[in-house]
């Protein structure tokens, strides 16, 4: 089983590349603003439809896993990023920008879909939450540890040329998985068979997956988690800058720091979860009370940050909060795929994201307003955007408590017993 570890490194730079695609455009705004003549607002639309494009791709390409192999997918969606990126070359207007990344938006809208499914053809659900984690720190790879070479590729041979590199990049590695085998020799066995995931369901029971009380929570942390990554991309910098005082490139040397620990604090995490998984069989005792504990711990932080006035304390909260807010999308991602009809994840992942890729609109605009609202007191303004944070992580907690006994097991007989037992405790109560 060795080429599982192979698989998940294809995985790991998939969504390192993923991520890359991501925030190059911000990196590049000054010279793309220069070129193309473009105002603040213009470029404003730019990102906003990459992310309007991102959530129609969640959609529509999520689906396709219900009927085609997850391998051909992804490298189907890699071929999108090169056509996508390489027609960097033939942009000249506003709308000629805004086409190219519609068409990566798109294509990127799937990639996680594509992955969980594919990830879960060569893991058992008692050795995922490592491999979720794993996978997914390629994103903060992508978002952290990328931009030194972006930023020097943008300075030395251009945006455009960079833009095309990192399709080429795409390219290559689509290429390279063609030679991968789709799944293990050997099926993987699964010692909890209660899992949902263990199960096939006609796709048309896919509104009542959709509606499961806990299948909405995971789906509320989603959001949530998609709110903090792209105010982490949009405001942690200038937060950085303008409240904690720092110099930009200790700034810079700081954030990636945050990054690099944020890795590997997810990766030990989804480490620990599988441990304790293993231990005891339950999902209420090993994932949900992590997860509930990080957004707990990430909600303190980042309220500490509103009260604090000494620079270095600012740092510190700030820097716990984004190092919890790195373990949100693998335990979430791993959740789902463990609750979830396995046949249905990779279509209601493409819906939750669709759901979740709004956050990614409106996360970044509401903290700018309320940046705006606060006048020449930027602190406030700031504090103001944390707080909503802080109140998204609350909301999602409480979520979680209320709903976690309410999964989808893997056998109408369990599903009848479990509906049996609400029953009875609800006479009891009205009793």
């Amino acid at each position: 089983m060795r080429m599982r570890w192979v698989v998940l490194a294809f995985l790991f730079l998939l969504a390192v590349l993923n991520y890359t695609d991501k925030s190059v455009l911000g990196l590049a705004a000054e010279p793309i603003m220069t070129g193309l003549g473009l105002s603040y607002d213009e470029f404003g639309m730019v990102g906003s439809s990459f992310f309007a494009a991102y959530a129609v791709g969640s959609l529509v390409l999520g689906t396709l896993t219900y009927r085609f192999n997850s391998k051909y997918l992804l490298m189907m969606i890699a071929v999108g990023w090169t056509v996508s990126l390489g027609s960097a070359y033939f942009v000249e207007t506003l709308t000629q920008l805004i086409m190219l990344r519609v068409a990566l938006g798109f294509f990127e809208g799937a990639t996680l879909g594509f992955s969980i499914v594919h990830l879960a053809r060569w893991f058992t659900s008692s050795q995922r939450g490592f491999a979720v984690a794993i996978m997914t720190s390629g994103t903060t790879v992508g978002t952290y540890l990328a931009a030194p070479l972006l930023v020097a590729g943008i300075t030395n041979v251009g945006w455009q040329h960079t833009f095309a590199l990192l399709g080429v990049a795409s390219l290559i590695w689509a290429a390279a998985f063609f030679f991968m085998p789709d799944e293990p020799k050997e099926p993987l066995v699964e010692d909890v068979k209660s899992l949902a995931s263990n199960k096939d369901v006609p796709f048309r029971q896919i509104l009542k997956v959709l509606v499961n009380p806990y299948v909405l929570s995971i789906m509320v942390v989603g959001f949530v988690s998609m709110w903090i990554t792209t105010w982490v991309l949009t405001w942690a910098p200038t937060y950085l800058i303008e409240i904690a005082g720092l110099e930009p490139q200790r700034m810079s040397f700081i954030f990636a720091g945050m990054g690099i620990v944020g890795t590997i604090f997810a990766i030990g995490m989804g480490k620990f979860t599988d441990f304790l998984f293993k231990r005891n069989k339950s999902l209420i005792k090993s994932y949900d009370r992590v997860l509930i504990t990080v957004l707990v711990i990430g909600a303190l932080a980042y309220g500490m940050t509103t009260i604090v006035s000494s620079p270095i304390l600012a740092c510190v909260f700030l820097g716990i909060g984004l190092i919890m807010n790195t373990s949100l999308l693998p335990l979430n991602t791993t959740i789902k795929s463990l609750v979830i009809p396995r046949n249905l994840v990779g279509s209601v992942t493409g819906i939750s994201l669709s759901i979740a890729s709004m956050a990614g609109i409106i996360g970044p605009w509401a903290t700018g307003y309320l940046i705006t609202l606060a006048g020449d007191d930027i602190r406030a303004g700031f504090n103001s955007g944390v707080l909503v944070i802080v109140s998204l992580y609350v909301v999602s907690a409480i979520v979680l408590l209320l709903t976690r006994k309410l999964k989808i097991s893997a056998t109408e007989k369990e599903d009848a017993l479990r509906a049996e037992e609400e029953k009875e405790k609800l006479n009891v109560a009205i009793e």
